[in-house]
């Protein structure tokens, strides 16, 4: 069977596809990235899209279509015997491995999916299921914080094969001095992810960035996703993005209405560092 595979909206390599490569490759089906202008040569096409307001793949594939990922919807699963499968990463000529350990999140935001999709946070595997001796590695874990035993234990193996490591999102209120300092240990990939995403989660993330600085962990490489739009005013915006700038740590804005002009502007002037440090909100917005 001849596969072609089709990320709608990803501009980057997409696990489930790599995946599906390795899973089909494995049967002897021949598998490539799916190509409009040769389309009639395809027995099945997979169709990834990540978001659901992403524009549609256009394509008529004239076969067997199967779309998943949570921009087709919240219960679309990969095929038994896939989902722990080494990725095929030279579909993507990928020189870095991506995968998780656990899935899900305790957490129930009703900005986001992953306790609808994943449920409750569970264990899933270990970093040899997708790292293979790669320098580098992307953890794709909602919140592997939300497991300590599996975070500590994960983050010391990191440091033990200097792993150099990009965290998605860490949960800085589940934070504590023992979890900062094993993450300390870890060689980055560019900057910790954490977030502030409401102002009920103040007193969190003021504890969680000090077991960071008491652990050991530099601050300068912590970087919070800060939410704007959806529960908070413009006032708190400012709050939350002065209040980590106060604290050592580094701020980036997701808007979420993309269209809104004040988010938009608010978003460009906070995620534009040279101009965060130089200007005023008040100066900038007039």
């Amino acid at each position: 069977m001849n596969v072609g595979l089709v990320a709608v909206d990803s501009l980057i390599p997409n696990l489930a596809l790599m995946k599906l490569s390795a899973w089909h490759k494995a049967q002897g089906d021949t598998v490539d990235r799916a190509f409009p202008l040769a389309a009639d040569t395809y027995d099945r096409v997979y169709r990834a899209k990540v978001f659901d307001f992403s524009p549609d793949d256009p394509t008529g594939w004239p076969c067997d279509v199967i779309e998943g990922g949570t921009g087709y919807g919240l219960d679309s699963h990969l095929p038994d015997g896939c989902e722990n499968i080494y990725p095929d990463y030279d579909l993507y000529g990928c020189d870095y491995a991506m995968g998780r350990v656990t899935r899900g999140c305790i957490r129930r935001c009703p900005w986001c999916v992953v306790w609808q999709q994943d449920g409750k946070v569970h264990e899933v595997g270990t970093i040899d299921d997708f790292w293979h001796g790669q320098k580098r590695l992307r953890l794709l874990d909602d919140n592997l914080t939300a497991m300590p035993d599996v975070f500590i234990k994960t983050c010391e193996r990191l440091a033990a094969e200097r792993i150099e490591t990009k965290f998605e999102a860490l949960d800085a209120r589940l934070m504590n001095v023992e979890m900062a300092q094993v993450l300390a240990k870890v060689r980055r990939w560019g900057a910790v992810h954490f977030a502030f995403d409401s102002m009920s989660h103040e007193s969190g993330v003021r504890r969680g960035i000090a077991a960071l600085k008491d652990g050991g962990f530099k601050l300068y490489a912590a970087t919070f996703y800060v939410l704007i739009g959806f529960d908070t005013t413009p006032e708190q915006d400012l709050y939350r993005v002065e209040l980590l700038h106060s604290l050592g740590v580094e701020s980036f804005v997701m808007p979420f209405d993309k269209t809104n002009p004040y988010q938009r502007k608010f978003t460009r002037w906070c995620n534009h560092k040279a101009i965060f440090k130089t200007t005023k909100w008040d100066e900038y917005r007039d």
